[in-house]
């Protein structure tokens, strides 16, 4: 039912943008594959790739759907709407100089890849094999496009004045309390051997980043055990009864009571303390630009693409949109 009402909501508003855009409709008895479904500024949309992604989003909301004539029409009409506004962007992006170069797309494709390898082994072989691998880059290199489009053209144009800075802080005060906070390097070894030979070398005065390197086996040996900044309840427990015990900066937790978990055994060094208070307005002011962008974009983002329909000249084929 979310799911319906969703889509339905998605329906209605690119359609109550579509009745402000310069546009034209027509029916053909047409419907061979290689006509237009939509021409937009005298560019095609074909009815063949139009096609391809709506049995594609057939098929993965099968269930939803449930073959409901009005659902699937309403589906259609959503993407080609969308596929109209993918169009407009891309138009934009020329016009703009606006691209996404090898290096930007390698970088972004590597990390997407391995994060589908350590997440789902099967979705990475089906993102990897050459018959999807192309259209799975030139799809990326779009939507990596359109976000460098969206930013330069949308968010880096919203203002928020000072006035609209500190108004949110007075009504949301409370938001920006900052609980005790404790700002620590980790070291993680398997054994107790392992662990009494780094705190004995510790207590030699040898360096702690070194150590980290040498012995820890967690994943912020990366970052040279850096935890960060943590408030109480981001660790595990046993990590919060240590770490918050300790008061003087450098100190490392005591060697004759070790921080045990099922992992190993566990060192920390205090690098920084926060007592508990009520953030500045200055101290907030970060977060409070991020939160009002972040409620700010969207309806830029829709003033702005009402803006390119408005210019644009859009020719839709009913005959094929309506066509089973």
């Amino acid at each position: 039912m979310a799911l319906a009402f969703v889509l339905v909501t998605l329906v209605a508003l690119l359609l109550a943008l579509g009745g402000c855009q310069k546009s034209q409709r027509h029916t053909t008895g047409d419907e061979a594959m290689a006509r237009a479904i939509a021409v937009v500024n005298n560019e095609k949309i074909l009815y063949e790739d139009f096609l391809n992604h709506y049995q594609l989003f057939l098929t993965k909301w099968d269930t939803f759907i449930q073959n409901d004539p009005q659902k699937k029409q309403e589906i259609k009409e959503l993407l080609l709407q969308r596929a109209i506004d993918d169009k407009l962007i891309d138009q934009e992006a020329r016009r703009k100089g606006i691209d996404v170069d090898d290096t930007e797309l390698n970088k972004r494709s590597l990390a997407l890849l391995s994060s589908a390898e350590d997440t789902d082994a099967t979705a990475a072989e089906n993102v990897l094999s050459p018959e999807t691998l192309s259209d799975w880059t030139r799809e990326l290199r779009q939507r990596m496009t359109h976000e460098k489009v969206v930013q330069q053209e949308v968010v880096d144009k919203i203002r928020i004045t000072p006035a609209e800075l500190r108004a949110y802080y007075d009504k949301h005060r409370k938001d920006f309390y900052s609980p005790e906070q404790v700002k620590v390097r980790h070291i993680a070894v398997g054994s107790r051997s392992l662990y009494n030979r780094v705190m004995s070398l510790l207590a030699r005065n040898e360096d702690f980043v070194k150590l980290v390197h040498q012995y820890s086996i967690t994943p912020d040996r990366m970052n040279d055990g850096e935890l960060g900044y943590v408030e109480r309840g981001v660790l595990p427990e046993e990590f919060d009864k240590a770490i918050f015990k300790m008061t003087r900066i450098g100190s490392i937790t005591p060697a004759n009571d070790p921080v045990k978990t099922e992992m190993g055994y566990h060192i920390f060094r205090l690098e920084g303390r926060k007592p508990a208070g009520q953030l500045s307005f200055r101290e907030a002011l970060p977060e409070i630009r991020e939160r009002l962008l972040r409620e700010k974009e969207p309806q830029a983002y829709q003033r702005w693409l009402a803006d390119l329909r408005n210019k644009a000249t859009i020719v839709i084929d009913d005959a094929l949109l309506n066509a089973e």
